[in-house]
């Protein structure tokens, strides 16, 4: 039975992801198979961001959050909600940055800390706070957790339909469970370094 610090696993990032990998079974294999199902996956990207933000807009309080400045863009934003399109310069860039979570999600690193750092970072900087020193002196960004966990359980769906529609003779089914699996800790870990920041003594 492993000891863990409640207090040191709220305010150690590297104890709280070891804590998590060990917890959710996150190893070495869901790593390999990452990898491999990451060429088959990183095709649906842009539709996946392109889809996900078409859904952001179906409700009136997901679509209001594009209404602020923030994230370092300059450019002219709309002053009435109804104004606000997908092809919106804030959206486009606002979808950039998905695209590029995305990403690194696919092609990451699970055995470096970096990783995890980047989504903490991505988590803080959704709570309004400074994540990134690049970012130092933008404006915040605020998105309540309901969302951020949503959009997560959202994206969480799509990779799971990706992933299963892959034919047999590209991904037997016993890999397509093991990548489904692999993916669904990843978002996990990541809901739980969103967490972290909005819930208190978490």
């Amino acid at each position: 039975m492993q000891e863990i610090d409640p207090v040191l696993i709220r305010v150690s990032l590297e104890d709280r992801v070891r804590y998590l990998k060990d917890f959710i079974g996150f190893n070495r294999r869901d790593v390999e198979i990452i990898k491999q199902v990451a060429p088959v996956v990183s095709e649906i990207i842009n539709d996946t961001v392109e889809r996900l933000y078409a859904n952001l807009f179906e409700f009136d309080i997901t679509k209001k959050i594009f209404m602020e400045r923030n994230d370092g863009f300059d450019g002219e934003i709309p002053e009435r909600l109804e104004d606000l399109k997908l092809d919106s310069p804030q959206l486009i860039y606002r979808k950039v940055f998905m695209r590029t979570w995305c990403r690194r999600v696919l092609t990451a690193d699970y055995s470096s800390g970096k990783v995890w750092t980047y989504m903490d970072k991505v988590g803080i900087m959704h709570t309004g706070a400074k994540a990134f020193k690049h970012r130092a002196h933008v404006s915040p960004l605020h998105v309540p957790y309901r969302d951020c966990a949503l959009t997560l359980g959202w994206v969480q769906n799509v990779l799971h339909t990706a992933i299963l529609s892959v034919p047999e003779d590209q991904l037997s089914m016993q890999n397509k469970i093991t990548a489904v699996t692999a993916f669904n800790k990843v978002l996990w870990i990541q809901n739980d370094l969103f967490a972290r920041h909005y819930i208190p003594n978490e």
